[in-house]
């Protein structure tokens, strides 16, 4: 099966690795020529598979911002637009889920042109909520009908990064403070990152579209996946994927359904009566998930009050797309000065960056997209799932706030699979 799927991909694998190398040896000039000679160069069926893995990787490397892989946040604007153009020119009939964005995008603009401090950038950043939901759902809708076999691709690019990461363990320089950060450059943002890649994997395994993978490739993702979550020292990631992993047991299997029911509910017991740190101390994981930090949520708790009284000021709309950082940073600079604790660098929390930028009427067009993309999935018992799972790391992370981050189009690409026909299931729904 491998030497069949490296034959098949080996161009595509092939160019992936010059699109990589030359960015970072040359950075963005000579990314942006890879991209458009390797686009030109591959044969036609290939030229939309690569747009999507470099569209994916781009965005995957987009929150390193210092380093060799730097250049990724300038790139994705690039290759973006290339990807709109190319989407726009090929027409199909099936109906693009990203104009379900588009309340959430028209109150975002509008409260952003009439309130927003920042301008021209906070305007396109809110457009683009639109344009890379525009972008992935026509592209994969489009892979989708061109060939049958996108989702064993898929995996192996996932794969494929995850086993990048995986083998940059022993390399000191890609951990901060004793947490690894991989290739993004950040511990809790590769956490996140992982737990999206890996309920899109879960999502093409109970659509049957991984059969001809063979099972130890699955397993062996999973083991790794878990274990680079461990090292990141995420708790928010770390949570997320243990409820992901039990709720999808319990909904998806009727016969699991009691056995995980009573084990949850001695789970709870057993940490209301026993002390969480003593807990966590005894099987040896306080340092990395931070037990000294776990009451104030790393600093995040300080910094929500503050958002808090912010947002008290104008609850019902917001002052604008990206207001949640321009306010925490002049806090900062006017109240803590310019040494200052980490937590002080952000938000932290979903909720309170939404309640800062759009207030309560844009909180409730997010909602509603969310509930129109749970209403076109296939598979609608793993869709409430993945929607809560999401939603929980929205709690203590802003990704839903921004739309050029790495989880934004995971999410578009996770409910574009989820919007296909079904072939094969191997669940229950």
């Amino acid at each position: 099966m491998i030497q069949q799927v490296y034959h098949k991909y080996k161009q595509l694998f092939i160019s992936t690795f010059i699109f990589l190398l030359l960015g970072i040896g040359v950075g963005l000039p000579g990314a942006i020529l890879a991209l458009l000679a390797i686009i030109s160069y591959l044969p036609t069926k290939q030229k939309l598979d690569f747009l999507l893995i470099s569209f994916l990787l781009t965005f995957f490397l987009a929150n390193n911002f210092s380093g060799p892989l730097a250049y990724n946040g300038n790139l994705r604007f690039i290759i973006l637009a290339l990807t709109l153009v190319k989407v726009y020119q090929i027409k199909i009939k099936k109906l693009n889920l990203a104009w379900f964005t588009l309340p959430f995008v028209f109150i975002s603009l509008i409260i952003t042109l009439l309130f927003s401090p920042l301008g021209y950038d906070a305007i396109l950043r809110c457009l683009a909520y639109f344009f890379v939901g525009y972008a992935l759902f026509n592209l994969v809708n489009i892979l989708y009908i061109k060939q049958n076999n996108i989702g064993i691709l898929l995996f192996y690019f996932l794969f494929g990064f995850i086993l990048i990461n995986f083998v940059l363990l022993i390399n000191p320089s890609y951990y901060l403070v004793g947490r690894f950060m991989g290739l993004t450059g950040n511990p809790n943002g590769l956490g996140m990152l992982l737990v999206f890649i890996y309920a899109i994997i879960d999502l093409l395994k109970q659509r049957g579209e991984l059969l001809g993978v063979n099972k130890k490739f699955i397993l062996i993702n999973i083991f790794i996946i878990v274990l680079l979550i461990l090292l990141t020292g995420s708790r928010t990631a770390l949570v997320s994927m243990l409820f992901y992993t039990l709720a999808n047991k319990v909904l998806t299997n009727k016969k699991a359904f009691v056995p995980y029911a009573v084990l949850a509910t001695v789970g709870v017991l057993f940490i209301y009566y026993i002390s969480l740190q003593d807990l966590l101390t005894f099987i040896g994981s306080n340092i990395e998930l931070r037990l000294n930090s776990l009451e104030t949520a790393s600093g995040r708790t300080i910094v929500w009050k503050v958002a808090w009284e912010e947002i008290s000021t104008h609850l019902w709309y917001g002052q604008g797309f990206m207001y949640d950082n321009y306010f925490i940073k002049d806090y900062a600079d006017k109240y803590i000065g310019a040494v200052r604790a980490r937590h002080w660098s952000g938000i932290w929390s979903s909720y309170f960056s939404l309640l800062l930028n759009v207030g309560i009427v844009g909180v409730i067009a997010f909602g509603w997209m969310l509930f129109k993309f749970y209403q076109k999935a296939t598979l609608k018992a793993t869709a409430v799932i993945y929607i809560i799972t999401i939603l929980l790391i929205g709690i203590t992370e802003s990704w839903m706030a921004a739309s050029m981050n790495p989880f934004t189009p995971l999410l578009f690409l996770y409910f574009a699979i989820q919007n296909q026909p079904l072939k094969h299931t191997r669940i229950y729904q």
